[in-house]
């Protein structure tokens, strides 16, 4: 799925537009040290592979660092932005 959902730009930069339903949830493997996250309308949380929970609701952001995977959970209907940058 992450192939098809993704645009990417020079092969060092993946965009996921993320459209959820309340209550789905989406995982997704990142190809770098650094991603930044988005929220462009909804509540949602962001898990880590330690188990972290993040809280983020619509206009916010965040930079992920050295995570290798993450979950987003849709708290009510979302969509996000993920830019996931491998270099």
């Amino acid at each position: 799925m992450e192939k098809q959902d993704s645009l990417q730009l020079r092969q060092q930069v993946w965009v996921h537009h993320i459209e959820l339903k309340k209550g789905e949830s989406l995982s997704f493997q990142l190809h770098g040290p650094r991603a930044y996250l988005q929220s462009i309308h909804g509540t949602f949380h962001a898990v880590t592979h330690n188990e972290e929970r993040e809280a983020l609701t619509c206009g916010d952001g965040a930079f992920i660092r050295d995570e290798a995977n993450i979950t987003l959970v849709a708290d009510t209907p979302l969509r996000a932005l993920l830019i996931d940058l491998p270099v």
